[in-house]
């Protein structure tokens, strides 16, 4: 997921904003699914702490936020368009991605996103990440309407636009693969 400058919106996502964001959706898809590869039923649910997840909780918990996110997008979207809720936006789009992809400052899963093996296995929690995510990137490559002008409340963030809930889903997912990768570095990890 590249780096974006500091921009201010000023109209309706651009053709260029269309495919960064589906580069970073593609992009993170493609390294979470290299960090856990070859990885055995030990290494997927070893907990370096009793209070922190394993691989294959984080796997569900990606998962399980993105279809949230993007179940807030559509509802998002089927409201009337309204360029003056632009004023309730706090962040640029860079300050999003920044603020969901760093590992500095984390915020506990509210309960429907907590991990409770709802998808069986690892291999189950990466097939309903990967559909979810098929179906996010169908959407922007199709979406025709404007994601400015349109609306999701983030429970940390406060309000974003549409587009800005797409970064989000690539954003959120990278913030995991991180932990993951955090996971297969501590000292305990099985061999």
């Amino acid at each position: 997921m590249q780096n974006l400058e500091p921009t201010p919106v000023t109209g309706p996502v651009t053709n260029e904003q269309r495919s960064y964001a589906l580069d970073a959706l593609r992009s993170t898809a493609e390294a979470l699914h290299q960090s856990v590869a070859g990885l055995t039923d030990a290494q997927l649910n070893y907990k370096p702490a009793d209070n922190r997840w394993s691989i294959a909780e984080n796997l569900e918990h990606i998962a399980l936020v993105e279809a949230g996110l993007f179940a807030g997008i559509q509802k998002g979207m089927t409201y009337p368009a309204n360029p003056d809720k632009r004023a309730d936006v706090r962040l640029i789009d860079v300050d999003v991605i920044k603020a969901v992809r760093s590992r500095t400052v984390s915020f506990p899963a509210p309960d429907p996103f907590v991990p409770t093996g709802r998808f069986g296995d690892s291999a189950g929690s990466l097939a309903a990440f990967d559909a979810g995510r098929a179906q996010t990137v169908a959407f922007v490559e199709t979406v025709a309407t404007d994601l400015r002008q349109h609306y999701i409340r983030h429970i940390a963030l406060g309000w974003l636009d549409c587009y800005q809930g797409v970064l989000t889903i690539a954003a959120h997912g990278e913030r995991h693969r991180k932990q993951i990768e955090e996971i297969k570095a501590s000292a305990g990890f099985p061999a």
